[in-house]
């Protein structure tokens, strides 16, 4: 038997076609910035990236030589990512400083953010290529 079995078919049509689109309205999450002191943290506002704004992800960090070897830049993606999710940080961080942080609070971030594989390893197709 397949693991990736089909989905149910809908029996309903959707209401509106605007309850298809990502929120354009950034969700606020607190992060914590001192492993050691946990009350200590940082506002950052997160932005739902699209279908096509992710696709588009892949092309930052994904680089098929002509040889047919793949070039991975995690850098370049994280450096996208926070660009384009990360709307705004309380106490303000500049795109410099966003680029400089501590390990342990760019994970906290990055954790918030859709990760490389998820776009690699599509959840949503069906694998059935038979």
């Amino acid at each position: 038997m397949n693991p990736k079995q089909k989905q149910k078919q809908p029996t309903q049509l959707v209401d509106s076609a605007l309850s298809l689109l990502v929120n354009t309205t950034a969700k606020e999450h607190m992060i914590g910035v001192d492993p050691n002191n946990p009350d200590i943290g940082l506002k950052v506002w997160i932005r739902e990236l699209s279908f096509m704004q992710m696709q588009n992800a892949i092309k930052t960090f994904l680089n098929i030589t002509a040889q047919g070897g793949v070039d991975i830049d995690l850098a370049a993606y994280w450096k996208h990512m926070f660009a384009e999710c990360v709307e705004k940080t309380e106490p303000r961080l500049t795109p410099t400083q966003m680029m400089q942080l501590q390990p342990y609070v760019a994970q906290q971030i990055t954790a918030l953010l859709p990760q490389p594989q998820d776009l690699i390893n599509n959840p949503l197709s069906d694998g059935d290529n038979e």
